[in-house]
C-alpha cells in the first residue's frame, strides 16, 4: 500500500491527498512535484459561496515560504530513481498509510472550524456529479 501524504501543520493533519489509483483515481505517483504558491481572486467560490467578500483595501497582499523543508526522495532526472513503492522511503511503510486515530480527531476539528471550501461539497460547480474521490475515505 502506498502511503497517503499529509499537510501538516504543528503535527495536526490539516489537508490528505489519499492515493487511490487502485479506485481509478488519478494520484501523481510517478513525476516529480514541486511547490508552487500563487494569490488570485477566488471570491465567488472560495469565500463561503461569495458570501465573505475580500476586502481589497487591505492590500497588497503578500505571501512567503520561511524555513520550509521538504523530506522527500529529491528526483534527479530519472523516474525510476524515486520510485514510489521503494521500501527505502520511509513514508511507505504501513504505518504512514493512515492517520492515526487522534490524528483523525485534530483533522476533523481542523475540517469543521477551519474548513472554507471543499470541493466535494460543490454540487453546483459539477452539477451533482463529484468526482469519485469525494465518496472514498479521506484518510
Amino acid at each position: 500500500m502506498e502511503s497517503s501524504p499529509n499537510c501538516m501543520v504543528d503535527s495536526i493533519p490539516i489537508r490528505t491527498y489519499r492515493n487511490h489509483a487502485d479506485k481509478g483515481v488519478a494520484y501523481p505517483r510517478w513525476q516529480p512535484m514541486s511547490l508552487k504558491m500563487s494569490l488570485w481572486d477566488g471570491s465567488s467560490w472560495a469565500t463561503n459561496g461569495g458570501k465573505d467578500k475580500i476586502d481589497w483595501s487591505k492590500g497588497p497582499f503578500l505571501a512567503s515560504f520561511t524555513n520550509y523543508t521538504i523530506d522527500a526522495c529529491v528526483w534527479k532526472g530519472n523516474a525510476r530513481f524515486c520510485r514510489a513503492d521503494s521500501s527505502s522511503n520511509w513514508w511507505n511503510k504501513e504505518e504512514l498509510s493512515s492517520l492515526t486515530w487522534k490524528q483523525r480527531r485534530w483533522f476533523k476539528w481542523v475540517r469543521r472550524y477551519h474548513l472554507i471550501y471543499d470541493y466535494c461539497q460543490d454540487n453546483k460547480r459539477f452539477q451533482n456529479n463529484l468526482p469519485k474521490e469525494c465518496y472514498l475515505s479521506k484518510y
